[in-house]
């Protein structure tokens, strides 16, 4: 599943696909209808993005991990994005949703899922580490964030296993993570 992944990866979001031909990098407005291009020519080696919707309760949950994340990535050189991964959500909507819970990093709007389609996103909070390598992009790690919730309704105290931020470490120090993939658990992206 990694390898065709990758494919896929470098297929739809590489500003160079595979077999030489080219393709823009996809771009998305965030909060601020500033345009972004999260994998094209001017990303950083490591690039993090976690998909998340404002009415989620598992992603609000996660909030501060991804402040945390979002610092550490930053600390590292790489770059951080939350992805609003929902048709309906309006940059008024994400301003005020990254203000409500204290959300400085770049907020992005997927209205139409081009990063959703093109990372085979499944369900929100979802997090993935993708690392450059030459033109294209290999993925570090993608799935749960960590098991603050064990599973739909069991929320624990504190997570006691942080898959979202050993993959970041993992890809900032060249390292690769033991499970590239975990299930991600959380309100599935319609």
């Amino acid at each position: 599943m990694h390898t065709m992944h990758r494919l896929a990866v470098l297929a739809l979001i590489c500003a160079t696909c595979v077999g030489g031909c080219t393709a823009p990098p996809i771009t998305l407005s965030d909060s601020h209808n500033a345009l972004h291009a999260p994998l094209g020519d001017d990303a950083a080696d490591v690039v993090v993005l976690v998909f998340s919707s404002p009415e989620c309760p598992i992603a609000n949950a996660l909030a501060p991990e991804f402040s945390r994340l979002h610092a550490r990535t930053r600390q590292g050189g790489g770059d951080f994005y939350l992805v609003h991964a929902r048709r309906d959500v309006t940059p008024e909507r994400a301003r005020s949703h990254a203000r409500d819970y204290q959300l400085s990093m770049p907020v992005l709007l997927d209205t139409e899922y081009d990063l959703v389609g093109a990372l085979r996103a499944t369900v929100t909070p979802e997090g993935v580490v993708l690392r450059r390598d030459g033109n294209a992009w290999e993925t570090v790690y993608q799935g749960r964030i960590n098991d603050l919730y064990a599973s739909l309704g069991n929320r624990r105290d504190q997570a006691t296993q942080h898959w979202l931020r050993e993959g970041i470490d993992a890809a900032l120090s060249g390292q690769q993570v033991q499970q590239v993939y975990r299930a991600p658990l959380g309100c599935f992206i319609e």
